[in-house]
């Protein structure tokens, strides 16, 4: 009974296939395990035990089993493996677990993550990146995903933080991993990332001690000297190390320097020096941790010392783990005979052998689990890894310049803007963010680009009122200029001169040093890594869709200091992952079901659909082709036809800037602003009614079937090329004749109004409204809009007419025309008056993408303020918005339609969750935009429904966009808290 019960407890111990990370725990103070393995080894495995070999996980079967036989023969204490992917890792850490006599301590120099030794694992920012940050808590919480990351693959230690300050520019081997050149930064992210690693069960190791930050020369390849004097290293150099073992550091990693201050001894690094090792870090500074040598198959050491003699020197200075030796049985056979020779006491074996068996046993080594690489690849790039590393690249950008509180942009209306990238020819996710915000032109530049070019560059940028210029590609080393090429800096510098540019640079803040006239450039943004996260952040902070937070973590130039950095503020929207706006991406999958749902079903080929919460983009996503015959997907900049929408985005929005600069009143007549309305039975009608939908007037007129003979386009009204008398397009090869649009209006003023004023959707008040707009203004309505909103909102592609700015593969079609037009219509408006009317009408007539239309919607439910401009007073937007006659059951505001009154209800024009204060439009093409203030929710909805056959209902029947709002308000309504730890 008793074996069996030992079997079980056995059984229980040791379970193949769970994963490190499931069984690892923090263990008591129990000696025994450790006492037990100790008395069970020979001497010679007692001194292995103190070594931690080289290892690689990508090469061949006969390298691993070779590395098996090392470790079976002479019972090494541990590998630390470098270059390899985690799997085959995973694979070899249990195959060597399982032939090792004394389990193995598994290592890694994992600083930024695993991402930075092994392929298709995560790594985050580098450290002098995260020293801009303002937040501290960043460190800890990547302290505790990267040790989860560790747990997972069955590692014990990371040689990890860096805590060199980095006080030398010329630092070749520091550089990027220090977190700046101040001391106190330095010890506090420190400690943060330290607690982080060791308060989840993964030893830290600060390094390189007694601090490398200060010199020239890369302990790889020489021996490197610091000659600051003693009061200078214990003020400076000393100080994060000594605030980090104050704070419970487990490890620390010994630098090969020659420092004369504390061992003046010929050729004597760091790393052997009984008076840095046993005097000062564990004597002076009170280190009762694990001391650990840099690799010692460095040159730092190798180039005065042999294997072997490396070793026992490294024991006699007060190393407890020998790290990456040149030849293990060379080392172990030289310390035996050092303790033989009594060179080395035999007690100093036992104990740090002991210490170490002990660290195994609080590790959860006395049973190591085997890891389980089923979804390894996941859990080692989790989303929350992801999250975060975002937020601290966000945190990081940092506006060091900023001549007359240039940014965020403002007046965008006022600005003809590039966006030059450096390095890099294709079109950079800088500019792909850039172009949410402003409409812009690209100009990239390889590194190397011809001489001949230069002039040509930068007489085509002069034409232009600002340059946002990207540098792209860098090099985190000085002695490759920073990845810098003398024609970038010739070419920003001459173009400091010539126009207003801000300068994005992505890469090592150093190089900026190179920039002779960085002072006459309007604004400096560094964001010291170029990776597609801190290219979109920086474009985001520029325009104001993030706040720019960042401070420099070291000293640049004169110009160019530590700590300097600019606060913006956030101004328009900002363009995050779900898990940013407070949402979980797992739940967002009902929306793309939706979405999929209406073209499987045959709704419409394609849509886009954006949300935006708060002031985030969180939800921007298109579905399906352009048509049900095209291979093409759908691009979120694609433009669709907004049809009735355009009532909101252009005619209501001219009409609120009309009356709040006192140009026309709601309650005047419309006949007091077109005359020609006087002698008609639209006389009395008043400006309110006509935008509430209740002058009484009809709901549409048919014109176009007047204008056809048997079916076809009569050619007294219609011709196939432009002319003076022909000059309004229509569609493809069909042009108006000039003197229709006054049949149009005059069928409009002659149509019959009804007396009782009740509510009719109507699109004549519309085509009314433009006319008032273009009288009071003095201007064509797409003029006045672009001019007012369009214009200095950014907006990139709202728009009458998109054939005349857009190539057409942008553009998606709508209707097969085949009473009409008789064509596919792409580029033509749809709706049959509005093309009568030459493209641009009151109700019709407006192209756009999602984010143009959230940009708008934003603005009105921020009060009528967006990107530090106002466009209306909060009471203009109010009254707009309110419902304007209840009383007679009318739903409507002026010109923005409104949830049904009463209640929610599945029949009305919005989702049930919408609020009573939220307002919105639809457009008969299928498209959609609802604005809830309350909830500061956005949504737009653009399809093509009408596309091959307007008669196809199904977009209706289905009530596919107001199911997805729906969807997303039982989302939201779900309250997360969705910050991820």
């Amino acid at each position: 009974m008793r074996q069996i019960l030992l079997i079980i407890f056995l059984f229980a111990l040791y379970v193949p296939g769970r994963s490190t990370a499931q069984t690892f725990s923090r263990q008591a103070n129990d000696t025994s395990w450790a006492d037990s393995v100790l008395h069970s080894l020979s001497l010679d495995e007692k001194i292995a035990q103190l070594m931690i070999i080289r290892a690689w996980s990508y090469k061949d079967s006969t390298y691993n089993d070779s590395m098996c036989g090392l470790i079976k023969n002479w019972n090494a204490g541990g590998v630390c493996f470098f270059k390899g992917t985690p799997s085959r890792q995973a694979k070899l850490t249990n195959y060597w677990q399982e032939n090792a006599k004394t389990p193995l301590l598994i290592a890694i120099d994992a600083e930024t993550g695993l991402g930075m030794r092994l392929d298709s694992a995560f790594s985050f920012p580098r450290q002098m990146t995260l020293g801009a940050t303002r937040d501290d808590s960043l460190l800890y919480r990547m302290g505790a995903r990267v040790a989860a990351d560790c747990r997972r693959l069955g590692i014990q230690i990371n040689f990890a933080p860096v805590v060199d300050i980095n006080n030398n520019p010329l630092n070749p081997v520091i550089n990027m991993r220090s977190f700046g050149e101040d001391r106190d930064l330095v010890a506090r992210k420190g400690i943060m990332y330290m607690k982080g690693l060791q308060d989840n069960g993964i030893m830290a190791t600060a390094k390189h001690f007694p601090g490398h930050g200060d010199t020239d020369a890369d302990s790889h390849f020489s021996l490197p000297i610091i000659q600051h004097s003693g009061t200078r290293l214990d003020s400076i150099e000393l100080y994060p190390f000594r605030e980090l073992i104050s704070n419970g550091l487990e490890g620390v990693m010994v630098a090969h320097l020659y420092v004369p201050a504390l061992d003046s001894s010929k050729n004597t690094p760091t790393t052997l020096s009984y008076n840095v090792i046993s005097g000062l870090l564990k004597h002076r500074l009170g280190f009762q941790g694990f001391v650990i040598t840099d690799a010692l198959d460095m040159k730092g050491v190798t180039r005065f010392y042999k294997p072997g003699e490396i070793e026992i020197k490294a024991l006699l200075a007060g190393n407890d783990i020998l790290l990456l030796p040149q030849d293990l049985p060379v080392a172990v056979k030289a310390i035996r005979q050092a303790v033989d020779n009594n060179q080395l006491p035999a007690w100093l074996i036992e104990q740090k052998c002991r210490r170490i068996l002990q660290l195994k046993y609080e590790s959860g080594l006395a049973h190591p689990g085997r890891i389980n690489t089923n979804n390894l690849y996941a859990d080692l790039n989790s989303r929350g890894s992801e999250l975060l590393s975002r937020e601290m690249i966000r945190e990081a950008v940092t506006v060091e310049a900023d001549d007359n509180n240039m940014l965020p942009l403002r007046n965008l209306g006022q600005k003809k803007i590039a966006c030059l990238s450096l390095g890099d020819t294709a079109i950079t996710s800088f500019q792909k963010m850039i172009s949410n915000y402003a409409p812009v032109r690209f100009v990239n530049l390889p590194k190397e680009f011809p001489s001949s070019c230069m002039d040509s560059v930068i007489n085509e940028l002069k034409k232009y009122d600002l340059v946002i210029a990207g540098i792209h590609k860098t090099s985190s080393f000085p002695e490759k200029k920073y990845g810098i090429t003398s024609r970038e800096i010739e070419l920003i510098d001459t173009l400091g001169l010539e126009c207003q540019v801000i300068l994005s640079f992505f890469g090592n803040p150093y190089a900026l040093n190179y920039f002779g006239n960085a002072g006459k450039l309007k604004a400096v943004i560094i964001s010291y890594q170029d990776t597609k996260e801190a290219e979109e952040f920086t474009a985001q902070a520029i325009f104001g869709g993030i706040p720019a937070t960042g401070k420099l973590p070291v000293t640049v130039s004169k110009g160019m200091k530590f700590g300097e950095g600019k606060q913006t503020q956030k101004s328009r929207l900002a363009y995050v992952f779900p898990e940013e706006a407070g949402v979980p991406s797992a739940e967002l999958k009902i929306i793309d079901s939706l979405a999929m749902n209406g073209i499987t079903s045959g709704a419409y080929p394609g849509c886009q659909v954006l949300f935006a919460s708060h002031g985030k983009v969180f939800y921007q996503k298109s579905f399906g082709h352009p048509t049900y015959y095209d291979s093409i997907p759908v691009t979120n900049d694609d433009l669709y036809d907004l049809a009735s929408v355009t009532k909101l985005a252009a005619t209501t929005l001219a009409m609120m800037k009309l009356v709040e600069d006192g140009k026309i009143k709601l309650d005047d007549k419309l006949s007091q602003y077109l005359p020609e309305l006087k002698r008609s039975n639209k006389k009395n009608i008043l400006i309110r009614d006509v935008m509430a939908h209740q002058a009484g007037l009809q709901a549409w007129i048919p014109y176009y079937k007047k204008t056809l003979m048997d079916r076809y386009a009569d050619s007294s009204v219609y011709r196939s090329v432009q002319s003076d008398e022909f000059p309004y397009r229509v569609a493809e090869n069909m042009y108006i004749n000039k003197k229709y649009q006054a049949i149009i209006y005059k069928e409009i003023i002659r149509s019959p109004v009804n007396k009782k004023k009740e509510y009719l959707y109507s699109d004549l008040g519309f085509y009314l409204l433009r006319r008032l707009v273009e009288k009071v203004s003095g201007k064509s309505l797409p003029e006045f809009v672009r001019e007012n909103f369009y214009q200095p909102l950014g907006l990139s592609t709202m728009c009458f007419s998109p054939r005349e700015q857009f190539p057409l593969s942008r553009i998606i079609p709508t209707e097969n025309d085949l009473e009409f037009r008789k064509q596919l219509l792409r580029g033509d408006v749809h709706d049959q008056g509005a093309a009568m009317l030459g493209g641009v009408s009151g109700h019709a007539g407006l192209f756009s993408d999602a984010n143009d239309l959230a940009i708008i919607l934003q603005m009105l439910i921020q009060d009528g303020t967006y990107g530090g401009t106002r466009y209306f007073l909060p009471s203009t937007v109010a009254e707009f918005t309110k419902v304007q006659f209840p009383e007679n059951g009318n739903r409507r505001g002026l010109g923005f339609d409104k949830p049904l009154l009463g209640g929610p209800s599945s029949n009305g024009p919005v989702c049930q969750g919408a609020p009573s204060q939220s307002f919105g439009h639809s457009g008969f093409t299928g498209t959609y935009i609802w604005a809830d203030p309350v909830n500061e929710l956005v949504y737009v909805f653009l399809s093509n429904r009408v596309n091959p056959y307007a008669w196809n209902q199904k977009l209706l029947e289905m009530n596919i966009r107001t199911k997805i709002h729906q969807a997303m308000y039982d989302i939201l309504n779900k309250k997360y808290n969705y910050i991820i730890k």
